[in-house]
């Protein structure tokens, strides 16, 4: 069992390093898992609990912070839009945000800032070791530059924009890009229906 866990976080790793890689590239492609990475059963239910009102459905999950001034407003308006696309083809998906920033990112900070890009967008909110072992769970890579005791409030924080796709059992299924890969994950919506 233990042999098997590290084998799967090993293959989301590896997935995620590439991801990253391509990142710096100019055209940026999704990656399509053609085995789907089961979350753990802790990281499932915090996602239904983002959206605790909603039967079981495809989840669009990005990480990011509020005070973000670029990547992160993109990348939600990214996700609206993929919400709106995978509508427009009757898949039912909602969108999730994790705060990679607890100590400036309040859960009224957070839920203002995902209103504005629409009701369908919820967020989670972690501290210490929850938010260390959610990120793990995604392979998610988060630095922060200049936060000490003396400076707590205008640090820099650097991540990576990977978005991820879970379908409805729990599973990543798709990676890509949340900046750049936008539109090709809604014509994945179009094109790839034998995914959804």
């Amino acid at each position: 069992m233990k042999k098997q866990f590290f084998c799967k976080y090993n293959i989301l790793t590896a997935a995620v390093a590439i991801l990253f890689f391509l990142q710096n590239n100019l055209t940026a492609a999704p990656l399509v898992l053609p085995r789907p990475v089961p979350l753990q059963a802790e990281t499932i239910a915090h996602l239904k609990h983002a959206h605790a009102n909603e039967d079981s459905q495809w989840q669009l999950v990005v990480f990011g912070f509020t005070r973000c001034k670029d990547v992160c407003p993109t990348s939600l308006g990214n996700l609206y839009m993929l919400i709106q696309a995978a509508a427009a083809e009757n898949i039912a998906m909602n969108g999730t945000f994790v705060s990679i920033d607890p100590d400036r990112d309040s859960a009224d900070a957070l839920s203002s800032y995902t209103e504005r890009f629409g009701s369908d967008i919820s967020y989670l909110r972690f501290e210490g070791e929850e938010l260390e072992q959610f990120k793990d769970n995604f392979g998610v890579e988060v630095v922060f530059y200049t936060k000490n005791a003396g400076n707590m409030e205008n640090y820099q924080v650097d991540h990576s924009t990977t978005a991820f796709l879970i379908d409805p059992e729990g599973r990543i299924k798709v990676m890509f890009d949340a900046v750049k890969d936008a539109a090709s994950i809604a014509e994945l919506f179009k094109e790839k229906r034998e995914l959804f």
